[in-house]
Formats: C-alpha cells, structure tokens, sequence
C-alpha cells in the first residue's frame, strides 16, 4: 500500500519520511487506523491520518480515541502547572496536602517520587465498579489506607491506573480541582483541544479499539507476580476482561480514571505537549525551570516485579531513553497501551501526537519507527 493510497492530511516540506513510515506502519506492521501530528515552534508540520475509526468509518481529523496511559503525561503537566502556579509542592509528601495517605509508613513518600512510582500501592484492595469510580472517593481512600507492598520510596513498580488516582486526590487537595476539571478550565478550554477523561460510547467521532493481534506473553512472571499484574492493569477486574475490549464500554469511558482514560486526537497531544515548551496564542503551560526539575530521572533499571525494559520516568513523564527515544536527550512525555505515544521536546519547541486503535505486540515499533523519521527529518 503507497503512502498515496495510505495517508491524508498534510505534511510539510523536508518531513516526508515521517509519511512514509506512517504509511509502512499500515503496509508492514499492522496499523489499520492511526493518526499522527507534530508541531514545532507553533507551525504544525505533519498532521497525517488513515484508515477506519471503526468498522467502514473512515478515520477523519476529528476522529478521537483512548490512548491508555498517554493519560498519565496529561496528568502529570496539570500537576507541574500547579506546581509551576505555587499551589503545590512536588518534593512536599503525599500527606501534607492528603493527611490520610499517611497511613502505614507512607507519610514521607513525596508528591514527585509517587508520580515516579515508587509509593508501594501499585493496586486497589476490591475491584471497583463505574458508580465508585465516578464517585471518586471510595477509591482515594482505598489508596490512602492501604499497606504498601514495600517501603515506599525504597523500589519501584509501575503503576497503572492507581498512580492517577493519587495523583488525581493531591491535586484535588491542593487546587479544589481534580484532573478533569483541572484541564477543562486551564488546558482544553483556553487552548481549544478535543481532549478529556473518558467519553460518550455514542460519540461518532470516537474510534474503537480493535482486537490485540499476535501481542506476545511479555516478560515472564511468577504466576504471583502475574495475577499482580493483572489486577492493577484491569482495576482488580473493573476493567474485564481485557484492556482493549473494556476501552469500548461505559465502564471505562465513563468514569475519570486519570491514568487511564484520556479520549483525544494526535493533534490535540501534540497541541499540547507543544503549548508545554513554547509559546503561541497564549503563555507556556509550563516553565523552563519546572520542566528541568520534572524530567531529573527519579525511577529506572529493574522494578521490583521484572526485568528492566530501560523506561526512566521522573514526575510523572517517561524520559528520552533506549526504548522510547522520542526526539532525543530531553524529550518527555508518555507512551500507552496498544502503542500511542505523545511527547515535547523542548529546545525544539516540539510537540509529538501518535494515536493508534490496532494494538501491537512486543516487537511493536510503529511509535519509534516514526520517532526515528522525525530525527532523520530534523
């Protein structure tokens, strides 16, 4: 399939190969509806997309979708902005600003190193259902009162969707406002971005995401270790029976899950990753100095379940490493499940959106292919 018969939307001059991969993404590794959008110093040089949002829907420039944990780097940029705005203190613990938190040794576990997940309550003590999650309450103070797994701050261990909540509570403390809020007031509305935790299953202009294809066993676990990891993937069984079919029901896309549930577009990712580092109709999101503080690395090497995949994660962002190059030393942001990727990388004044509804496997290199490209091209 030629990028000609692959790609609509538009792509500057001396960007072509980010095309190409795109289209190879299609012919050669699987892809059967994608978009991606990058923006540089304001001026957006490819925009492209292709194939179907759903079953015969063509994927168009409106078209949306979950991209899983891409949500945990919008999370994260509402909580440096705050930072950024003297509502909070990043390096304060959990407890200063959530008393109950401190429950069980962790009361010295800090704002950046939870982010960096390091806080031991990578899971929730019962599933919960979608009236407790919109509810929000129950499941905060299920994380507040829970044991850690080990001595927080002492290891890490990625957290899927318990990290957001916690995020999500510190912010609440803080500000008044919790993530959703947060962005629609001083991110989507002011910028105009298609973007939000969860949405309508009627939504037309949401895509479905498809069946897992030849994704492998991963890396091998106890059969402990694995029924851990199952439970904070799929919130101890709220999210069943699998990741992907659970991002097409209420149950997922309607309740706010700040590490899990962001519904939106390549272009808004990379609209927003790029409004974090430089400045367009309106200031920055974020400063120089509480960009330079969010991307030290806080968290990598082996986590305490597995082996090191070489991720390396500061305040709450997935940083420039090995497996994620993104645009090079520098660049932050966040991959999700099924191979979404979005990220700035600030001495180019760059903004990075990929979103894909075809999710992949192990061997999945349809994000970095394109990453690659964009150096090529830069």
């Amino acid at each position: 399939m030629s990028a000609a018969q692959t790609v609509s939307g538009h792509v500057a001059p001396g960007f072509g190969r980010i095309a190409d991969a795109f289209a190879l993404n299609f012919r050669d590794r699987g892809d059967r509806g994608a978009a991606c959008s990058i923006i540089i110093e304001g001026t957006t040089v490819v925009d492209i997309f292709g194939g179907e949002a759903r079953s015969g829907v063509p994927w168009t420039a409106h078209t949306r979708s979950a991209v899983f944990s891409v949500s945990k780097g919008v999370t994260a940029i509402s909580l440096v902005m705050a930072a950024d705005q003297g509502l909070l203190d990043l390096d304060q613990p959990v407890a200063t600003y959530w008393p109950e938190f401190a429950a069980h040794g962790k009361d010295r576990i800090t704002i950046r190193a939870a982010l960096a997940h390091r806080c031991g309550v990578p899971s929730f003590s019962q599933p919960w259902d979608a009236a407790a999650l919109s509810d929000w309450y129950p499941v905060v103070a299920d994380l507040a009162a829970q044991q850690p797994l080990w001595e927080p701050g002492a290891a890490f261990l990625y957290h899927p969707v318990s990290v957001g909540f916690i995020a999500g509570e510190v912010l609440r403390r803080a500000t008044g406002k919790r993530p959703s809020e947060w962005l629609a007031e001083y991110v989507t509305g002011p910028y105009g971005l298609q973007m939000s935790y969860g949405a309508p299953v009627s939504d037309p202009d949401l895509a479905l995401q498809l069946e897992p294809e030849g994704i492998g066993g991963g890396i091998p676990l106890s059969a402990e270790d694995a029924a851990l990891a199952a439970r904070m993937v799929l919130m101890d069984g709220a999210y069943a029976p699998d990741l992907f079919t659970a991002a097409n029901l209420p149950g997922f896309l309607g309740p706010e899950s700040p590490a899990a549930n962001i519904v939106t577009g390549a272009a808004d990712l990379a609209a927003l990753y790029g409004a974090t580092v430089y400045a367009t109709d309106g200031p920055r999101l974020l400063s120089d100095d509480a960009i330079a503080h969010a991307i030290e690395p806080i968290s990598y090497g082996k986590p305490l379940i597995g082996a090191d995949r070489g991720d390396v994660w500061g305040t709450g962002f997935m940083l420039h490493s090995a497996r994620r190059s993104m645009a090079g030393p520098g660049s932050f942001g966040h991959d999700g499940a099924g191979g979404q990727l979005a990220f700035a990388q600030p001495s180019l004044g760059l903004g990075f959106g990929y979103q894909t509804i075809q999710p992949g496997g192990d061997d999945d290199i349809r994000a970095e292919a394109l990453c690659v490209a964009l150096r090529e091209s830069l």
